[in-house]
């Protein structure tokens, strides 16, 4: 009897030490290949862990837009496209479409916009929405004459060659009373340009992890279990990769939901554990 507990805690220990080592490990499922393991003798072939994605979630605020409903109205001539990190001089704005533009990329203006040809046409409020880092260089004349708002996720820049830093029409270092700044969070750029799917994103993979351990002898069988949350982006890098979609059940009938932001795994590859453990057989 005492020979037969022996074996059973053996067999918990080590399904306990292997899942604890794949949960500190992962998303790396290879098995320490040390003593401390191998001297147990226990049938590690039926015990191969395996790993299921329970759920699986984008990251509310973060990653990258890939489409945006709300569209630039900007751009001086052509189509009213702003590529990121460009740069416009007296930048016009289309009328007759809306009060609020949108854009992913710094907007760079070494003048400044002339937000008052939207005011022109009745559109209130006017709203930009930027997805990273706003320089406008002059800050008066047609730009300080108009009630606005500029929404930016990243900074304004500030400096000799940052936002109303010279000219004969800016008011040196000071920004127009009427047009508000607003430094904003990703998932309100999000919601405001209705942006589509993050794609290329990070992901929240709740992850279970099962051992199984068999003592050859008596039989005696323990299972581990860890379940752990897991921040990963859509690549299949050992580092940073997140399940796919299909291993985790989620299809059109089960979509990707957006949850908040866990402050405790602020980048990718983090994890942190959610529960762990014992079936005992």
């Amino acid at each position: 009897i005492a020979g037969n507990q022996q074996r059973q805690l053996e067999a918990e220990m080590v399904a306990e030490n292997a899942v604890n080592f794949l949960a500190e490990n992962y998303p790396s499922n290879t098995m320490p290949t040390n003593t401390d393991f191998k001297t147990f003798e226990f049938d590690m072939v039926q015990g191969t862990p395996a790993q299921a994605c329970v759920t699986k979630t984008i990251i509310a605020g973060s990653g990258t837009p890939g489409s945006l409903e709300c569209k630039w109205q900007g751009g001086n001539n052509g189509p009213r496209v702003r590529a990121s990190d460009t740069t416009t001089d007296h930048e016009h704005h289309k009328k007759g479409e809306s009060g609020k533009s949108c854009m992913v990329g710094n907007y760079i203006e070494k003048e400044h916009p002339h937000l008052h040809e939207l005011d022109d046409d009745g559109f209130s409020p006017i709203e930009l929405w930027i997805n990273g880092d706003v320089t406008i260089t002059k800050c008066g004349a047609c730009f300080a004459n108009v009630n606005a708002s500029i929404n930016y996720t990243g900074q304004i820049i500030t400096g000799n060659s940052g936002t109303c830093s010279h000219g004969s029409e800016t008011y040196p270092g000071s920004w127009p009373s009427n047009v508000i700044k607003r430094n904003v969070t990703q998932a309100e750029f999000d919601e405001a340009a209705d942006a589509g799917p993050l794609v290329g994103g990070d992901y929240y993979s709740h992850m279970e992890i099962r051992v199984t351990t068999t003592d050859p002898i008596s039989g005696a069988t323990a299972t581990a279990v860890k379940g752990l949350k897991y921040r990963g982006d859509g690549t299949t890098s050992t580092t940073v990769g997140s399940p796919s979609d299909a291993t985790c059940g989620i299809g059109d009938n089960n979509p990707i939901t957006e949850v908040a932001e866990d402050s405790d795994l602020a980048t990718n590859g983090q994890k942190k554990v959610l529960y762990s453990y014992l079936e005992i057989d």
